[in-house]
Parts: C-alpha cells; sequence; structure tokens
C-alpha cells in the first residue's frame, strides 16, 4: 500500500513537470507504429522483472537510469519514450528526471496503471 505522502508528492511532481501519461491501449497501438514506435523503459528492479515485460522493453532500474539513459536513447533523439514500473507512480517520478536532465517532455510518457495495467488487459508480456 503506497502512503498518502509518496502519493502526494507524486502528483505534484507529475504537474510540476508537466509529466504525460498513457494509457495501455493507446500504448499498444503506438507500438503498431514501427517508424514511431516509442522506446519502451521498464523502470522496476531487476527481481520484479521475473513477472515479465513489455516486448521490446529494456530494463533500467530507476536506482540506476539517470546513469545509462543516455546508452539507450539520446537527449537530442525525437523518439518517444514510455516509462513504465508496476503500477504507473515510479515512472512518473522518472519521467520528471529525465526532463529534468535535458529530455523533451513532450516525447516522454508514463504508462498509466503500469505494468499491471497492461498485464490486466491481456497485452504481450515476455519473459526473458
Amino acid at each position: 500500500m503506497c502512503s498518502s505522502r509518496w502519493i502526494d508528492h507524486v502528483k505534484n511532481t507529475k504537474e510540476q513537470y508537466g509529466v504525460q501519461e498513457i494509457t495501455a491501449d493507446e500504448l499498444q497501438a503506438a507500438l503498431q507504429e514501427k517508424d514511431t514506435a516509442p522506446v519502451l523503459i521498464d523502470v522496476r528492479e531487476t527481481d520484479e522483472w521475473k513477472t515479465g515485460k513489455l516486448p521490446t522493453a529494456v530494463g533500467l532500474p530507476r536506482g540506476i537510469l539517470e546513469l545509462k539513459v543516455e546508452n539507450v536513447v539520446s537527449p537530442d533523439s525525437q523518439r518517444p519514450i514510455v516509462l513504465y514500473c508496476a503500477g504507473g507512480l515510479r515512472s512518473i517520478m522518472t519521467a520528471a528526471s529525465l526532463i529534468g536532465m535535458g529530455y523533451n517532455k513532450e516525447n516522454i510518457k508514463s504508462l498509466t496503471g503500469g505494468f499491471g495495467s497492461w498485464a490486466k488487459k491481456g497485452y504481450t508480456v515476455v519473459k526473458d
């Protein structure tokens, strides 16, 4: 269960940085567009990946994402980036961090409801 302070902090961060969200249905449609498909970044901890990941997702846990994200996508890239975690809160915080690092906030989205919403919809989940 999430504390109310954490939820309030996430809400305030989302508003302050203008973090956009994308639903599982919208993401599924976006992934079908081969030329404009977003870069997917899974910010969950490695032990959470046991339940699977979204297809094509790169695993960069939130604790190291800022150190390694430029190896995956440059701040100058115009490709859309979709971040996700288990429930959609940590990915909002990560989106704010990327915006603070100079990534274009128009290209960054957080998956509403995270991995849980994706899996609940029955969309493809891959396991290593």
